[in-house]
């Protein structure tokens, strides 16, 4: 039998958050990640299935973070539904996910399958009739808890947020031949024709795919298949890669690093937003972001999926003091989808994005070596799927221009569709400039200007702790290019010989 879960605020909430620590302070998973719950919720009880079912998926995998909600901490954390200790996807949000996916789709749905589903939904298709479908609940196991906080916040406004929360997870396993398998059942009342079945199970299968189940299914949360599905497009990340858990090496631990949708989704929700400020007050940019990108009480109108898909290892040297070589020099290769309506938007913010920085931690800098303590910082990633390099290598301001251009015009559609009201002042956040230099010149700015041992440090530099830095810096083959967000930066970039070639 599992131990019992605790029944005290955790130590990490009573010494951090009461004690002074209030303004912009986020826990480590360490100081969140309680032995008692792993042993709770390792997956060692986990019972036979159900003999009696009409269909039956038996090696699905994980695709992406899932979390269900069942209850919650008195500070915002999240604790998945469970039974007995043991968390579960229940029944009924399979079957909720189900309803909202058939009524999505109803109108593509042909008419003799439409007329087995009416036999079991209402006629309005709000809900299922009784006693006609039986969901069997998924049991999971492997949770483990990760913080979340606002980012945009701090990385748009330079703002730092006291939104604290926790949610507990179970995660894909990095690719493996052999991934964990988890199975679903669902009865039906009277025995179905083999057509009927067919429909059942291909409809289930495609909801647990493109729609989901549990919290963040917009984000690309709590997508289940029987394998990963190739997408539209394809990432290929290097550099700093996301990862829940920092590497110590005094204790021989490299880290845990993982993929999440989070991260692709505020790497585009963040450029979005700056376009949204160069002609919408904040409270408007930020209301039109979340109303495609969702937010609290906001259903988002995108919907996007990404999937680490395999990973691609090439020698690293010797290991860096926070970081494995290993995983810093390995490619990681994400596959990436949305509903067709944002294709365009999409794949410019993606092409965009790619151009002008990585994603995740150390999104503004290049994937570099630091000298003074063996550490290593920045990522960067290309894009498949997308219009020839040759136009952006040979004529990149000409490039920047048109696609930006393209951006703004589909933002500013969205704004007029949805009922806001433009203005003529552009707001702090957005994007200033884009500057270009030789190809390692960034070095200078980022380590000459900005070290942290220079005189007169400029504050845009920025600090982990205090501020994030006012420009963004992306090497290319035979040039670089600084992204400025903070106007001051420009004083400084005629001297390093950098020209202005957007804004």
């Amino acid at each position: 039998m599992p131990s019992s879960l605790p029944t005290e605020l955790p130590k990490w909430y009573e010494y951090e958050i009461k004690k002074g620590k209030e303004t912009g302070w986020t826990p480590e998973t360490n100081q969140v990640d309680l032995l008692e719950v792993r042993d709770a919720w390792n997956g060692k009880i986990y019972p036979e299935a159900g003999k009696n079912f009409t269909v039956k998926l038996d090696k699905l995998q994980i695709l992406s973070p899932i979390q269900v909600g069942g209850g919650s901490f008195p500070e915002g954390g999240i604790l998945p539904a469970q039974i007995g200790g043991v968390p579960y996807i229940p029944g009924s949000s399979v079957r909720g996910s189900l309803l909202k996916y058939i009524r999505t789709i109803w109108s593509e749905i042909p008419h003799e399958e439409q007329q087995f589903w009416l036999t079991l939904l209402e006629p309005n298709l709000n809900g299922w009739q009784p006693l006609k479908i039986r969901f069997e609940s998924i049991l999971l196991k492997d949770l483990k808890a990760f913080p979340l906080y606002a980012q945009q916040q701090w990385q748009i406004f330079d703002q730092k947020s006291n939104n604290l929360s926790l949610q507990w997870q179970v995660s894909p396993k990095p690719p493996h031949p052999d991934p964990d398998r988890f199975r679903l059942q669902v009865l039906l009342k009277n025995p179905p024709k083999p057509a009927e079945k067919t429909w059942l199970e291909i409809r289930l299968k495609e909801m647990l795919e493109r729609r989901g189940i549990g919290r963040g299914t917009a984000s690309g949360f709590g997508r289940l298949a029987t394998s990963v599905p190739t997408g539209k497009w394809e990432l290929h990340l290097t550099g700093m890669k996301p990862c829940v858990r920092s590497h110590n090496p005094s204790k021989n631990q490299t880290g845990q690093y993982r993929w999440s949708p989070q991260v692709l989704r505020a790497t585009l929700r963040g450029y979005f937003i700056r376009f949204a400020l160069d002609f919408l007050p904040r409270k408007q940019a930020e209301l039109l972001t979340e109303k495609l990108f969702g937010g609290l009480g906001t259903l988002a109108k995108l919907r996007l999926t990404s999937y680490l898909y395999r990973v691609q290892g090439n020698s690293g040297g010797n290991g860096y003091a926070n970081i494995p070589a290993k995983t810093a020099h390995e490619t990681w290769i994400i596959n990436v989808d949305c509903n067709s309506e944002y294709h365009q938007l999409v794949g410019d913010l993606l092409n965009l994005a790619s151009r002008l920085g990585g994603v995740g931690p150390g999104w503004r800098r290049p994937p570099h070596r630091l000298e003074r303590f063996g550490g290593f910082r920045g990522s960067e990633f290309t894009v498949t799927q997308l219009a020839s390099d040759s136009g952006f290598t040979s004529d990149p301001a000409s490039y920047l221009k048109q696609l930006s251009h393209s951006i703004d015009q589909q933002v500013r559609q969205l704004a007029k569709v949805w009922g806001f009201q433009p203005t003529k002042t552009p707001q702090p956040g957005r994007i200033y400039s884009i500057w270009r230099g030789e190809a390692d010149a960034w070095e200078e700015l980022v380590h000459g200007v900005c070290s942290t041992k220079a005189a007169n440090r400029p504050v845009w530099c920025g600090s982990s702790n205090n501020r994030p830095s006012g420009y963004g810096v992306r090497e290319h083959s035979g040039f670089c290019l600084v992204t400025v967000f903070d106007p001051n930066v420009e004083r400084s970039l005629p001297n390093l010989e950098f020209r202005k070639i957007y804004g």
